[in-house]
């Protein structure tokens, strides 16, 4: 990594000033995390099947046959984009404002400690449910995401009201919306939003995360892109995606799907989707390309992490809480390499003064 961006990034963060308020919606999970069983020593200790091309072997050699694979269930944890990420950027020094699913009649306890923090909380449905596969290099998710599909524009009024909605909005200048693969009718919450947008004295900042959208229709993924730079015409979007959903998105909108790294893909898509930024992350590295320029830096990888679900939205949020405090985007890359770094090492998200920390200690490897 570059050192001397490490140095000016720790230097500017530490003494950036925070209490920026944001609003961020709409789905809520809770996450259950996963360890499959490669073989059991004794009534406590097993070894975990610690790698996805083992899991999938296993699986494959049922077929025809039948297998069993034991799962240890480690924890149960507040999950869901939006919240993983506003929970960050909470312990980050920002004002929170949260709409979602937390939910349906009252807040879950699980979520307690997150809406605690929170400056306001509206939660208008359930939960969904995650069941988390946990291994070295990768996870694997299964989804049960029922009550929070029926998600839409019309639901949003009348649970929250458009008062409310619009106040929550003006209140905040930044926002972020992810989640969009798992709430279908996202769309049309986006020209919800799009109407209010239009409607707002102050240019607001928008981040959007899609979530792998791969079992979503293209035709669903190309309207959502298309409204995104309809959004841009009043708010900055950036839109903040993994590598392989940008490989999809890159497919989407026919640009060149060859790339010698994530910068370059970066570089492509924003030829099609005119808007404010593009931001991508791989295991190792990540990026970020506007008109006037782009950079990639490279993350404090480690080849053993101790959480990775929850990973990309903690990087979200170190990017985000970079970028709200003013600094360079490849200084905002760095906080959000580094604070993804330090949440899969620790299982937790960073507060500020560790993110600082860590950046220092990477300065020194």
């Amino acid at each position: 990594m570059n050192k001397q961006l490490l140095i000016q990034t720790a230097e500017k963060f530490s003494t950036a000033s925070n209490s920026k308020e944001i609003l961020i919606g709409f789905d809520g999970f809770i996450d259950n995390i996963l360890r499959p069983v490669k073989a059991r020593k004794d009534h406590e200790n097993f070894t975990p099947i610690d790698d996805i091309i083992t899991f999938s072997d296993r699986i494959r050699s049922a077929s025809g046959k039948s297998t069993n694979i034991e799962i240890v269930k480690e924890r149960s944890s507040m999950g869901g984009n939006g919240p993983i990420m506003a929970n960050s950027l909470i312990e980050l020094g920002n004002t929170m404002n949260f709409i979602g699913s937390l939910g349906n009649n009252e807040i879950l306890q699980i979520f307690r400690p997150f809406s605690d923090k929170c400056n306001n909380v509206l939660s208008f449905s359930d939960p969904g449910i995650t069941d988390a596969f946990e291994m070295n290099d990768g996870k694997v998710m299964f989804n049960y995401p029922q009550s929070i599909l029926n998600i839409s524009w019309e639901m949003i009024l009348e649970k929250v009201g458009i008062n409310t909605l619009r106040e929550n909005i003006e209140r905040s200048t930044y926002l972020a919306l992810v989640n969009w693969t798992m709430i279908p009718m996202m769309n049309g919450i986006f020209k919800g939003l799009l109407e209010i947008l239009s409607e707002t004295a102050e240019r607001k900042t928008i981040y959007i995360d899609l979530t792998d959208p791969r079992k979503r229709s293209r035709e669903d993924l190309k309207e959502c892109l298309d409204l995104l730079m309809q959004i841009n015409e009043f708010a900055d979007v950036i839109l903040g995606l993994n590598e392989s959903e940008a490989c999809q998105v890159a497919e989407v909108v026919e640009v060149n799907t060859e790339y010698q790294d994530i910068k370059e893909l970066a570089e492509n898509i924003l030829t099609a989707i005119k808007i404010k930024a593009i931001v991508i992350h791989s295991i190792k590295q990540a990026s970020v390309a506007t008109e006037e320029n782009s950079f990639i830096v490279d993350g404090p990888y480690t080849p053993n992490p101790k959480l990775s679900t929850g990973a990309g939205d903690i990087f979200n949020a170190g990017f985000y809480g970079g970028y709200m405090t003013g600094l360079k985007l490849d200084e905002c890359l760095i906080t959000g390499v580094c604070n993804s770094g330090f949440y899969v090492r620790n299982e937790r998200p960073a507060t500020k003064n560790e993110l600082i920390e860590f950046i220092k200690k990477i300065i020194t490897i």
